[in-house]
């Protein structure tokens, strides 16, 4: 019996179960807390859903539009490289009957020419540098010629030549180069060229296709049509309103998913926008919110100036060795001609125009008989004309190539870069060859491009090339429509049932 005893005492005894505790306040008060966030979430989502539907269905389908129209607009061709002028070369002085803006030796028909543009001209004159005789028509002939050399059309006949001296219609100010001439060509896509005679150089290659495509995105995407009061007012209430529909679906998922109410058995249409939603949610919302930021904090930037007046021919007593083009410049008060040592070259229409004048240099300066040291001199010159503080302490480069913060859409190459010591680090942007201003950019615009480079269009995929680049985006973005064409279905369901 003491060894049962001895065994009783010594067995293991199962611990009392605890009775379960009632909940105590703390997490009551979270449940409730949870409710009421999601309740508050849910009825802003819905409220929000029919301007964020506008809104990403509008900019989404743009959007998408754009890499499609890159892909299918017209390339512009290499030209041939340019004849030298011959070295040594007296050329017989022109008669300009009046100030001009820009004179230029250049190379005209395999001869050297004269080619001006007068102060209030539309046009530029020519005249053989051998003779000095006028040249009937030449800038018309030359604008055909650069236009069937960039097109990469030698045979189509040409249905009309007109030139341009402004902005409008199928040739907006983005371009902003002018005067130029507008030659289409007589073939079914309607190929149109733009170019500048001056600098020999492409400004736009459109056909009907980009035509169309333009239209439609200016028309949903940059809101172009609309007065600067409505388009700021209108575009940033729908893009609000889409940003924080977006925001507070990823939020809403989140909360719900924590909180393990997600119901795996609701409606399937309810299911995929949720998924898709979450899914594509934070593309959308980078794309969204960065182009906010553009739409407020972009500057448009000053329309060139005019050229100044040339008030006198510099003497040019021989032609260098090696000389494309020489172009007359007023640096102070005295004149000099600008030697430009490339030819113009094109590649696509976001990378072409100029080679460099003088590779890792700034351009050379010629006198007429020797060389002159005027390039930081002209710089200064016209930085300062642009607005740039004068006397303050600056450094100069030469660009010769589009990227970073001077893209493709500034058009003018080559340019001077001036860089100043003040608040901001302010950058000027000229165009030595014919003194017009293009760009100011100081650190906020830098940071502003930056946003709009990474968010919005996506340059960190650049790695990939850009046509996988622009499908990743393309895709994301066709995402975002479909998930608010799901939002905006189930959101008209709801109210067509109340």
């Amino acid at each position: 019996m003491s060894g049962g005893f001895f065994r009783y005492l010594c067995r293991r005894r199962p611990k009392p179960v605890t009775p379960p505790q009632r909940q105590t306040g703390f997490v009551a008060l979270q449940a409730l807390g949870t409710g009421r966030l999601v309740g508050v979430l849910t009825r802003w989502h819905r409220r929000l859903a029919l301007p964020a539907g506008v809104a990403v269905l509008l900019w989404g389908l743009s959007g998408v539009m754009h890499p499609i129209m890159s892909a299918l607009s017209p390339q512009p061709q290499r030209p041939a490289p340019a004849a030298t002028l011959p070295a040594g070369f007296v050329p017989v002085k022109p008669d300009l009957h009046g100030p001009v803006r820009e004179l230029r030796l250049a190379s005209f028909a395999g001869r050297p020419a004269w080619q001006w543009l007068p102060a209030d001209g539309a046009q530029r004159d020519w005249a053989d540098a051998q003779t000095g005789l006028a040249i009937a028509d030449a800038d018309r002939a030359e604008a055909e010629r650069l236009a069937r050399a960039f097109a990469g059309d030698a045979s189509s006949p040409v249905a009309r030549i007109t030139p341009v001296s402004t902005f409008g219609g199928d040739y907006p100010a983005m371009n902003k180069i002018l005067p130029v001439w507008r030659v289409e060509f007589a073939r079914g896509d309607g190929l149109t060229a733009f170019v500048d005679t001056g600098e020999a150089r492409l400004s736009t290659l459109t056909d009907d296709r980009k035509r169309a495509l333009m239209g439609a995105f200016v028309l949903l995407h940059s809101w172009a049509w609309a007065s600067e009061p409505l388009r700021l007012t209108g575009i940033s209430v729908l893009l609000g309103g889409g940003l924080l529909t977006v925001i507070g679906g990823l939020a809403l998922w989140l909360v719900r998913r924590r909180a393990a109410t997600l119901k795996p058995g609701q409606p399937r249409l309810r299911r995929w926008h949720r998924g898709l939603g979450v899914a594509v949610g934070v593309a959308g919302a980078m794309l969204i919110g960065s182009g906010l930021i553009h739409l407020h904090f972009a500057r448009a930037q000053a329309p060139a100036l005019p050229a100044p007046l040339l008030g006198a021919v510099p003497p040019l007593v021989t032609v260098p060795d090696g000389a494309l083009r020489l172009s007359a410049v007023r640096v102070g008060d005295r004149f000099a001609w600008l030697f430009a040592a490339a030819a113009p070259v094109s590649g696509d229409e976001h990378q072409h125009h100029h080679a460099p004048a003088v590779p890792g240099g700034l351009p050379r300066y010629w006198s007429g008989s020797t060389e002159l040291d005027l390039a930081q001199q002209h710089a200064l010159m016209l930085a300062e004309r642009a607005g740039a503080p004068a006397g303050a302490a600056a450094t100069i480069s030469l660009v010769t190539q589009f990227g970073g913060e001077y893209g493709f859409f500034q058009k003018r190459l080559p340019v001077y870069r001036v860089d100043y010591a003040a608040p901001g680090k302010p950058a000027y942007y000229v165009e030595p060859a014919t003194g017009a201003f293009s760009a100011r950019i100081d650190d906020r615009d830098r940071l502003e491009g930056y946003v709009f480079a990474y968010l919005h269009k996506w340059h960190w995929l650049d790695g990939l090339g850009k046509t996988t680049r622009d499908v990743l985006l393309a895709g994301f973005a066709a995402a975002n429509v479909v998930a608010a064409t799901l939002g905006l279905t189930l959101w008209w369901r709801r109210r067509r049932s109340r």
